[in-house]
């Protein structure tokens, strides 16, 4: 056999063989990663998933106001919590971060709740806008307050 397939050969074996522990080592690294706001950040993620599909639809306005009342609870739970960014910050700027991303994670809460106003008087236009405030307060929190991966 030529080297150049040789090579090819061990490098192929080695990520048969090691490829899926490197993958389990990652995922365990993750794992002790994960904080309790990136939990409820994970259900948020998922619900709002769902619902901007359904956003829409006067037909799933009571699935709609389930998604919603699931991200409340998850804003809720984390607004409880201090961002993994605020470590990284001096001291003298902790209690500041903190409290800014406090009301910020109210703000979103807000929205929520005109958000669940909407789907309960079928309004599905003014719900598929409130939807779109709520990416932007996302995309806005998530720039302010989330720690980069």
């Amino acid at each position: 056999m030529k080297l150049h397939t040789l090579l090819k050969l061990g490098v192929l074996s080695v990520l048969l063989v090691g490829g899926p522990a490197l993958t389990s080592v990652h995922a365990a690294a993750a794992d002790d990663e994960t904080t309790e706001i990136g939990e409820q950040m994970d259900r948020m993620n998922r619900a709002f998933r769902e619902l901007r599909k359904l956003a829409a639809d006067a037909g799933s306005n009571a699935a709609s106001l389930e998604l919603v009342a699931t991200m409340r609870a998850a804003s809720a739970e984390a607004a409880k919590h201090t961002p993994a960014l605020a470590a990284d910050l001096p001291e003298a700027k902790r209690a500041a971060f903190t409290a800014a991303y406090r009301e910020q994670m109210d703000k979103f809460i807000g929205v929520l709740d005109e958000l669940a106003a909407a789907f309960k008087a079928g309004d599905n236009t003014a719900a598929a806008e409130l939807v779109g405030r709520l990416r932007d307060v996302q995309r806005q929190s998530h720039r302010e307050y989330k720690k980069p991966d």
